[in-house]
């Protein structure tokens, strides 16, 4: 049963965790979306989990990636304890910030997207719930728009 799946939409990395941890594949098929960006300042990143996350090797891997460059990400999520971390990151990476489910639209105007892109957005997390399998808890069951 695949953990986690994730997709490129335009600038912005879209990722569905599940409970548990993602796996190497799974984690280098993100690392490969992510080094396909030309300009990895501009990327926005949008991770719904149910409580799965990366291990410290594949935090590693990102860290690498951005270079202590801070990055705009949210993560959505009404599990405590993950909101909690993010809270945590965040004095790393000021930009990153965690939403409960139910502000997903607050969310997606912390990413400062446009109303065309939160509809190819919701799109794809559609989408990538078909290919995860099953649909997460923390998803909301109908996708906000801006």
């Amino acid at each position: 049963m695949k953990t986690m799946v994730s997709t490129l939409v335009g600038n912005t990395l879209v990722l569905l965790h599940s409970e548990a941890p993602p796996s190497d594949d799974e984690w280098a098929k993100y690392i490969d979306l992510m080094r396909s960006i030309k300009d990895i300042t501009k990327a926005r990143s949008i991770a719904f989990t149910d409580g799965g996350a990366p291990n410290s090797r594949q935090r590693k891997d990102v860290n690498d990636i951005l270079r202590g460059r801070p990055g705009l990400a949210v993560v959505v999520s009404h599990n405590t304890l993950v909101r909690g971390v993010v809270t945590a990151l965040n004095w790393f990476n000021p930009l990153v910030k965690s939403f409960p489910p139910d502000k997903l639209s607050e969310a997606y105007d912390y990413l400062k997207l446009s109303r065309e892109e939160v509809f190819k957005l919701n799109k794809a997390i559609e989408d990538l719930h078909v290919e995860l399998g099953f649909r997460l808890k923390c998803s909301p069951t109908k996708l906000q728009l801006r």
